[in-house]
């Protein structure tokens, strides 16, 4: 999140959206065991051959099925972040105000911010870490009340996990996609509903 919202405008406001969906919290909050998951900076980064090669091998990895094993990766996953006091990859309060600032930066201009928050993870460890994340949304939310907030532990915590989490405990499958995209539209539409805009489009459109 913090290193998005350098580029948030600069990358973003020339199309002029109505709404602009802010989703970084699953990254942010992870507690990851392997150091290689954590960001790095340019002067480690690999040539572009390189690049290449590991971004094709980290997806092949993100793309697996979760299996019954995975439940047991989960879980070792878990324990290892306890027994070691991972901490997630981006601190809560740097989390937080790259958030606000982005969600700030749209409202300025008259564009509705959609932020998502962190999703379910498979490792019990990080989804306690996460939960903070979520809470700190909400009462960014209470600040800001006309942005949309999604939450999307509530919104997939009641799935069995297999269903909606990938092998790596992180990425979510095509279920869990479909799920998130749904509330994403949904809540644009209600919002479309609840601001008047259509009968506005129409006697425009219609005269």
């Amino acid at each position: 999140a913090p290193r998005a919202e350098k580029y948030l405008k600069k990358k973003m406001f020339d199309f002029d959206p109505h709404y602009i969906v802010i989703q970084f919290g699953t990254s942010d909050a992870q507690c990851p065991i392997r150091a290689g998951r954590r960001p790095r900076g340019r002067s480690s980064e690999l040539s572009v051959e390189g690049n290449t090669s590991a971004a094709l091998r980290t997806s092949l990895f993100h793309g697996q099925p979760a299996t019954a094993l995975s439940l047991l990766r989960w879980q070792i996953a878990s324990l290892i972040g306890h027994l070691r006091k991972i901490e997630p990859v981006t601190p809560l309060s740097s989390y937080i105000a790259a958030i606000e600032l982005m969600v700030d930066d749209c409202r300025s201009v008259g564009i509705k911010p959609v932020v998502l928050s962190p999703f379910v993870y498979g490792s019990r460890y990080t989804m306690r870490k996460a939960i903070a994340y979520v809470d700190a949304l909400h009462e960014l939310h209470s600040r800001a009340p006309d942005m949309i907030l999604i939450d999307g532990v509530s919104l997939l915590e009641d799935f069995p996990k297999s269903r909606i989490l990938q092998h790596d405990g992180l990425h979510l499958t095509r279920v869990g996609q479909n799920l998130v995209g749904d509330a994403i539209g949904q809540a644009i539409v209600e919002d479309i509903i609840k601001c008047g805009c259509v009968g506005d489009a129409s006697r425009q459109q219609f005269g």
